[in-house]
């Protein structure tokens, strides 16, 4: 049920109006309005009556469904249903456009910030009305209300008076004007009088559109526009030319240039409009000022990013652009009225051929053209050539195109040498080569894998083959496994060894790895395989592995012999000691019991007798020591090698004191060694460096090593009477004595015995002398000696 059925609740007092709630004109007129409502009974028409005649309706907004009720009275003036409500948003459709915005922007600030509001709006069938809003206190509730009457069109009866008593002159120049006419007054701006033109040109009849006024004709957003120019006359102008929107019946939007003349009719300002609708010229001149734009941007960006050259009828050049003029290094000037055979040499570009060929026949040429550049180079151009026809379908100009892809030729010169290059290395590698897809097909075979490996005699015969085309179904199944679990995990397969028969039966060995194809994205594409045939490699280590047994075998035999031949030296030495140590003992009994009746001479060979057997006995006990040199297991540890030096010296202490010899120590360094050989060594050097002098000069001896790669070198300098350079090759021979025995003794076993010690422990020994200026004598010891454990 619509509110305004129970609207007799409603109370209005004085202090309500007092309040200020209905202060204003429009206000007074709903405050009698509500106390007619108020004082109204059921079923009595009377006041009914009374606002029916007033033309008075009531409405009211219910804000939380945004909907919209009104009386009888009101529903009809909005041409609406009665007894239902409406939308707010419905309701604003039912205004011409321009005051559905005055509407729906009133109703918002009214609902929202409780502005009141009294508005002038135009429905869509030409009717006005006049819409007050206010927000009214009921019991503590706010009521959105307001009243609604139609507004009357008072127009003046103003009639051209100027032409009272000429009609026809008044018919010709305005009523029968061939242009748009039309008279406002500008006290109201109330649209007078108007000629036929402006009728059909607004689309209204006579009576609707003198019920206007200039505002009804113009986008509401330019009425602002309307107060500025018609407050003053000096702004107007006695004769006022511009161009205005108009809008007419159907709301569509006019260009209208307008010659305004400043007229009084009846005693009022006035004025008489002739019109001139220009919207399509301004349409048109919008349209082409964006085409020429976009042309302009066309034309931009072409320039930016191609070569472009336009050919007149006779194929002379008529336009170059800057583009083409860097890129060419030629400049507009020289290329103007020159020929495209000018730039694009035949002989180098057979293409220019053919695209003279299209040109003369009025056809669009596309393909790469190389050109000459102005410092004798060149540039490559992918080139589309189109000529523009008259309506005879003759070519009339040609517009050249281009795309410099001198860059891309390059790479794809350099990509193709590349691509020879990499052919002719993969073709030549004594090894197989080859690319599978997915589905184990071949798509790449070296010679080396078609020739030797698939025996075809190219490598066309081989693609889009696979293993199943050349093995047996055993070991085809094999393979292709293999490469599927290569390709399914994306993952490499090194150094694993593959046999087959070849065509002869002959077993072949080949050493393959294999490894995913991918492509950018990391899809796997297939697989790329390398195999090297390692036959002879195989049968290499099948011999060197019955080498090895062999010599596994050899060297046992060759431990035991060495054993036992280290056992027959112990037993050979031991045992003869025994007889060597019966002659010394007889002869010296033999001396003594017999020595009043031996002569000089006796004495003499009896001595010669036991010199010799105590040389035999040196003999002997040397050539046991050496049989054991190296071979006592002894564990490494770290010593300083300084130490063990003046350990040495300190055995020589007698013999240095007594040479007065001077020996000077330099850089020795901490090493881990076994302790007793390297001893043994230092002392055989630091012995036959101050045995081997001269009887006038004082023993002069120098020990120092110095770092080398992996090892330590260790040096020992005398000054002693040297080594004669026929004697060089016999200096580490077994018992080789370079001295007689009666200048200097020993048997001759003591370098050896240092070479086989320092052999043994990996090292190398040899020496650098000069007769009769002394010797150096030098040995190598690794840097890091395992335990013999």
């Amino acid at each position: 049920m619509s509110p305004f059925r129970t609207m007799g609740t409603l109370i209005v007092s004085d202090q309500n109006i007092r309040g200020g709630h209905f202060e204003s004109k429009w206000g007074k007129a709903l405050y009698s309005f509500f106390v007619i409502m108020a004082y109204q009974k059921d079923g009595d028409r009377q006041w009914t009556d009374v606002l029916k005649l007033s033309g008075i309706g009531a409405w009211e907004i219910d804000p939380h469904r945004e909907t919209f009720n009104c009386c009888d009275i009101g529903c009809e003036l909005l041409q609406i249903p009665c007894n239902e409500a409406v939308k707010l948003s419905s309701l604003q459709n039912r205004f011409r456009y321009g005051f559905q915005q005055v509407f729906e922007s009133s109703i918002k600030d009214f609902l929202e910030k409780q502005r009141e509001f009294q508005q002038e709006l135009e429905l869509h069938s030409g009717s006005r009305i006049r819409i007050s809003g206010k927000v009214v206190e009921d019991q503590g509730t706010q009521r959105y209300c307001g009243s609604i009457q139609p507004v009357v069109a008072h127009r003046s009866a103003l009639r051209p008076e100027l032409f009272s008593e000429r009609d026809d002159l008044y018919s010709i120049l305005f009523q029968d004007n061939p242009m748009p006419m039309f008279i406002w007054e500008f006290e109201t701006l109330n649209i007078i009088d108007c000629n036929r033109q402006a009728l059909l040109k607004y689309g209204y009849s006579r009576e609707e559109f003198l019920k206007l006024n200039i505002r009804d004709i113009r986008p509401i957003e330019d009425i602002p526009l309307i107060e500025k120019h018609t407050l003053k006359s000096d702004i107007y102008g006695d004769i006022h030319q511009k161009t205005w929107r108009h809008l007419n019946k159907a709301g569509e939007i006019m260009q209208m240039e307008i010659t305004g003349h400043l007229v009084e009719i009846a005693g009022k300002r006035c004025a008489m409009v002739l019109l001139n609708d220009i919207t399509d010229r301004v349409e048109a001149e919008e349209q082409l000022l964006e085409s020429l734009k976009d042309m302009s941007d066309y034309r931009f960006a072409l320039d930016e990013s191609c070569l472009v050259m336009i050919l007149n009828r006779g194929r002379n050049v008529v336009y170059v652009n800057q583009k083409f003029q860097d890129i060419s290094g030629f400049s507009k000037h020289s290329l103007l009225s020159g020929t495209i055979e000018n730039i694009y040499d035949e002989e180098q570009c057979p293409a220019v051929k053919d695209c003279c060929e299209a040109l003369q026949k009025g056809e669009i040429w596309r393909g790469e053209l190389k050109g000459k550049t102005k410092q004798a180079g060149f540039f490559w151009v992918d080139t589309v050539m189109i000529p523009f026809k008259d309506n005879h379908g003759v070519a009339y100009q040609y517009i050249w195109v281009g795309y410099d892809i001198t860059e891309k030729k390059l790479a794809d010169e350099a990509l193709v040498k590349e691509r020879s290059l990499l052919r002719a290395i993969i073709d030549n590698l004594p090894i197989q080569i080859y690319v599978k897809d997915t589905k184990g097909r071949h798509i790449i075979n070296n010679r080396y894998q078609y020739e030797n490996l698939l025996g075809q005699a190219s490598e066309q015969e081989t693609l889009g083959k696979t293993v199943f085309d050349y093995f047996p179904e055993e070991i085809a199944a094999g393979m292709a496994e293999y490469d599927r679990r290569i390709i399914n995990e994306g993952k490499p397969v090194l150094n694993v060894e593959e046999y087959y028969h070849d065509q002869e039966g002959q077993l072949v060995w080949l050493l393959t790895n294999k490894v995913p194809l991918k492509d950018s994205e990391g899809k796997v594409l297939g697989l790329v395989g390398m195999s090297r045939d390692v036959t002879d490699r195989k049968r290499e280590e099948e011999n060197l592995i019955s080498l090895n047994k062999a010599l596994e075998k050899k060297a046992l035999e060759l431990e035991r012999s060495n054993q036992e031949l280290e056992q027959f030296a112990y037993i050979a030495s031991h045992d003869l000691q025994e007889p060597l140590r019966m002659i010394t003992g007889f002869l010296g009994l033999l001396e003594k019991k017999y020595e009043s009746l031996l002569d000089e001479k006796a004495r003499q060979y009896i001595h010669f007798a036991v010199d010799g057997a105590s040389r035999m006995k040196n003999i002997i006990m040397d050539l046991l020591v050496y049989s054991r040199a190296g071979r006592i297991e002894e564990k490494v540890k770290e010593v300083s090698v300084a130490e063990l030096v003046s350990s040495v010296t300190q055995l020589h202490k007698e013999l240095i004191k007594q040479k007065k010899a001077r020996i000077s120590l330099g850089n020795l360094p901490k090493l881990k060694i076994p302790v007793a050989p390297i001893h043994q060594v230092f002392q055989n050097l630091i012995n036959n460096a101050l045995k081997y002098q001269r009887e006038d000069r004082i023993p002069e001896v120098k020990i120092h090593a110095e770092k080398g790669d992996g090892c330590w070198t260790f040096y020992v300098t005398d000054n002693g009477i040297g080594i004669p350079d026929d004697r060089r090759d016999r200096v580490f021979i077994l018992f080789s004595r370079l001295h007689a025995d009666r200048n200097y003794s020993g048997t001759g076993i003591g370098l050896a015995m240092c070479k086989k010690i320092i052999e043994n422990l990996g090292g190398r020994i040899g020496f650098n002398s000069v007769e009769g200026e002394g010797s150096t004598f030098f040995f190598t010891v690794p840097d890091s000696i395992g335990n013999p454990e």
